[in-house]
C-alpha cells in the first residue's frame, strides 16, 4: 500500500500529508528500461531490470485548487516518488515497487529544491500502470 498520511489537527510539528511521507526513503524500487521479448517473441515495453534495490519514498500527494469556471475547489491527486540524485532514471522507464509489486510509469522528473551543497534528490511524478504483474509479458 502507498503511504497516505493524515493532515494535522492543530499543534506544532513537522510536515504532514504527502510531504511528510516523502521525507523517508522507506521503499525499494526496481527501475526497468527498454523492451523485452518473451519466449514466444512478443515484445513488452515493461523492459528489463536496470537497477534493483534503489531506496525511494512513494506517496500519494494532493493539492486543492479553486476552479473559477465551476466555482468549486478541485482536488488534484498525484503519486510522487523521491529518489537519490545519483539514480539514472528517464521518463520512458518503468518503476516497480518491490514491497507491493505495483508498476508505475514516469510522467515527470524534477529536482527537489535544496541548499545547494549536495545534489538535490529527484522528484518523480508517477502514474500507476494497470494490467502488469510479475508474470505478465
Amino acid at each position: 500500500m502507498m503511504a497516505r498520511t493524515r493532515t494535522a489537527r492543530g499543534g506544532s510539528g513537522g510536515a504532514t500529508g504527502g510531504a511528510g511521507a516523502l521525507r523517508f526513503l522507506n521503499r525499494t524500487i526496481t527501475i526497468m528500461r527498454g523492451v523485452e521479448a518473451n519466449p514466444y517473441g512478443d515484445l513488452s515495453d515493461v523492459g528489463i531490470p536496470r537497477y534493483t534495490g534503489v531506496q525511494a519514498a512513494i506517496a500519494e500527494t494532493s493539492q486543492t485548487y479553486f476552479d473559477a469556471a465551476s466555482q468549486r475547489n478541485q482536488i488534484i491527486r498525484a503519486i510522487e516518488c523521491i529518489v537519490p540524485a545519483w539514480v539514472d532514471v528517464e521518463t520512458t522507464d518503468t518503476l516497480m515497487d518491490e514491497s507491493t509489486g505495483y508498476y508505475y510509469m514516469i510522467e515527470g522528473i524534477r529536482e527537489q529544491p535544496g541548499i545547494g551543497y549536495y545534489p538535490a534528490p529527484k522528484v518523480l511524478t508517477l502514474r500507476m500502470r494497470s494490467g502488469i504483474n510479475v508474470t505478465s509479458d
